[in-house]
């Protein structure tokens, strides 16, 4: 993929920070010098600063230097969580799964409105347990619209990433997703299926994912024993990727 010229800026001003030319606390320079040092103009250079203050390593107030944060983490963090298979391989951990139910449903109106298709549309609603390293580790349930779940209907059981299947056999690409994590138990079917005993505590993870054009692929409830992972965030006075629900809140997407 050709990235844009302030992609490439801004992951060069990475590079500069993660090889110590640029120190945590030190000022960048003005938008003009790093406009001239870049050879572009001035606002390729507030694009990518943009784009590395909505990450996190840079912060400043609008039309001030910008001041660096924190080291940029590593690029590979950037595909975590679209799904399963993509977070365990940027660990360098080996994904597995398989299928224990499918099945066509009704969409209904909370699923209708996540996936944005009419209530009484058909959506596919797949159970999975997700396997890391051979391993059980998590139990999917997932749902897709109608047309993708006609296309997912038709992968292997046992398949290590359905989202990898669609993006190489169909070019879906899996671009973005949204998310919620709370803490849940396990139930009795949780329990059978990961072979453990009820009442454990497990890492409750909904999940909606999201094409290029930003319309909806799937909706998913993940529950990972609570041993599995945790979910690291960076944030700061002008940027706050973090948003905090109340318990009893249901509009999730």
């Amino acid at each position: 993929m050709i990235e844009a010229r302030y992609e490439q800026i801004a992951e060069q001003i990475r590079d500069s920070i993660r090889n110590g030319a640029r120190q945590v606390g030190q000022s960048l320079e003005s938008e003009a010098a790093l406009a001239a040092e870049y050879e572009v103009a001035p606002g390729t250079v507030r694009e990518a600063l943009r784009l590395l203050v909505s990450e996190g390593t840079l912060g400043g107030r609008r039309g001030a230097r910008k001041t660096v944060l924190r080291k940029p983490r590593p690029a590979a963090v950037a595909e975590e969580f679209r799904s399963f298979a993509q977070w365990a391989s940027a660990h360098g951990r080996t994904p597995g799964g398989h299928v224990i139910e499918q099945g066509w449903h009704i969409a209904g109106k909370e699923n209708a409105a996540a996936l944005n298709v009419d209530p009484r549309a058909r959506v596919l609603r797949v159970l999975r347990v997700r396997l890391l390293d051979g391993e059980k580790v998590m139990v999917e349930r997932t749902s897709y619209p109608e047309e993708l779940g006609e296309l997912v209907e038709k992968v292997s059981a046992d398949a290590a990433s359905v989202s990898g299947w669609l993006e190489q056999e169909h070019g879906i690409v899996f671009a973005g997703a949204d998310h919620v994590f709370s803490a849940t138990v396990c139930g009795q079917q949780d329990a059978a299926l990961l072979e453990v005993s009820r009442g454990r505590p497990l890492l409750r993870h909904l999940r909606r994912s999201r094409d290029g054009a930003g319309s909806p692929l799937e909706i998913s409830e993940d529950r990972y024993l609570a041993n599995i992972l945790s979910v690291a965030m960076s944030n700061g006075r002008n940027v706050n990727p973090i948003s905090w629900l109340t318990a009893d809140e249901q509009s999730w997407f």
